[in-house]
């Protein structure tokens, strides 16, 4: 299937906003729409976004059918989670990717909802937005590095900009250079998917994975599914993402980067340590779209080779 890539977002352009995973309550979702509007866009809410199931946001057809609703209509170019959390896994097999690649608009998720990041590559063969949700729009202080380069991605263009890796720590490579498509997420939603056709190729792709709330033992076992699945099967990387403080007793390993290595094997490179997991100023990924990690020089560098979104 060929790469279906989303128009950018304009000014005036509505937004619509779903649920995907978690609750949110009336006034968190208030100040998300809030700071949409004030930023000049319109906002569409789905219906039953402030539904709450115990920890869910609703039941999964609900949520799977406010998605579709988004999808669906003519005038959303943005759909956004209004929060993460848990659940979004309930939504896969209830989307219509036939309908998602007939109407192709820009996705953008961030922990719990990445799974159908990766879903909805899969399915619909769409690019998308790893990197936000609606839950860093309702924050007392909105991280403005992070801000920015949400909207840079989303609005276009970014082939060509580059991000300095200070702090990244690169494993089993000599190459100046690897690049791939971009698939991955949170490790526990995004761990559901391999053996399932909803699961992206692995082959030539860079895999990212960050986790958080995890323990040591529970992250070693979801990589192991993962290399059991073949989901590391002829990869061109694995990064994983910061913070990876992982609580251990009794650690069979000295560090988290030896954990890592020790369980997904293979010898495709490894940079641990880069900033796109449950901490402020995240880096911004374009889920299906090709990137490229410069470890010629030091520090390392991301650099964007394809634009996530058409004018």
């Amino acid at each position: 299937m060929n790469l279906l890539r989303p128009r950018a977002v304009r000014p005036g352009d509505v937004i619509g906003i779903v649920s995907t995973s978690s609750p949110v309550t009336a006034d968190e979702l208030d100040l998300v729409a809030a700071y949409l509007d004030g930023r000049g866009y319109r906002v569409r809410i789905a219906d039953g976004v402030l539904d709450r199931m115990g920890y869910l946001a609703g039941s999964a057809e609900r949520r799977a059918a406010g998605v579709m609703a988004m999808f669906a209509d003519p005038e959303v170019t943005l759909v956004l989670p209004a929060t993460g959390g848990r659940g979004a896994s309930d939504l896969v097999d209830l989307l219509d990717y036939a309908v998602i690649r007939a109407n192709p608009k820009v996705f953008a998720a961030f922990s719990d909802p990445s799974v159908l990041n990766n879903a909805i590559l899969a399915g619909a063969g769409l690019a998308s937005e790893q990197g936000m949700s609606g839950f860093a729009f309702f924050q007392p202080e909105i991280n403005k590095q992070e801000e920015a380069a949400f909207w840079r991605m989303v609005c276009g263009p970014i082939a060509g900009d580059e991000i300095p890796g200070e702090g990244w720590r690169v494993h089993r490579t000599d190459r100046d250079a690897i690049s791939g498509p971009v698939i991955g997420g949170t490790l526990r939603p995004v761990s559901a998917l391999p053996g399932s056709r909803w699961m992206p190729a692995p082959s030539g792709a860079i895999v990212l994975l960050e986790s958080i709330g995890a323990t040591y033992g529970q992250v070693e076992s979801m990589l192991s599914q993962l290399r059991l699945a073949g989901a590391f099967d002829d990869i061109a990387a694995l990064v994983i993402g910061a913070p990876a403080d992982w609580p251990a007793e009794d650690p069979a390993d000295a560090s988290t980067d030896d954990l890592v290595l020790r369980t997904v094997r293979g010898r495709f490179p490894v940079i641990t340590n880069v900033p796109f997991g449950h901490q402020p100023g995240n880096i911004q990924f374009p889920i299906g779209c090709r990137v490229e990690f410069d470890l010629s020089g030091d520090p390392p560098v991301l650099r964007y080779l394809e634009d996530l979104v058409v004018p």
